[in-house]
């Protein structure tokens, strides 16, 4: 027979996806590491069989890659608010902004839109400019 190997090792198994972004996506879903965990047990080899301390470094390797998760996903939507927060301010202010098109814009800011998939856009001028082109603040 033969055995599974440690969740944290290189190896991969049939369950398990080629790609690592995949397979951490996977291990978010608690019925994942239960799955591997009866794998694990079913293979396993009687004559050597895995250690207790085995399966608690491995419960406790996925309550990390949980933690992680979940701090990842709370940062993103602090970042997200600060943002929002940041951008808001400027309501009122006006600004010059490069354009793409190498030339520039002075405007009052009229409004934040939040929508676009690269993060908030500031409306000058009925035009939508990202934060990053603001070059004075007045």
């Amino acid at each position: 027979m033969t055995s599974i190997p440690p969740l944290g090792s290189q190896a991969q198994t049939s369950s398990a996806t080629s790609s690592p972004a995949n397979g951490l996506q996977s291990l978010s879903n608690p019925n994942t590491f239960l799955q591997l965990l009866v794998a694990q047990l079913k293979y396993q080899n009687p004559l050597n069989p895995t250690s207790g301390t085995q399966f608690l470094s491995q419960t406790a390797q996925l309550t990390e890659v949980e933690a992680v998760q979940s701090m990842s996903s709370e940062m993103q939507q602090e970042v997200s608010a600060v943002n929002l927060l940041s951008t808001a301010s400027l309501i009122g202010k006006t600004v010059t902004a490069t354009l793409p098109n190498s030339g520039s814009v002075t405007g009052t800011v009229t409004g934040v839109n939040m929508s676009g998939a690269n993060g908030p856009t500031l409306t000058v001028n009925g035009l939508h400019i990202s934060p990053s082109n603001i070059t004075s603040i007045t």
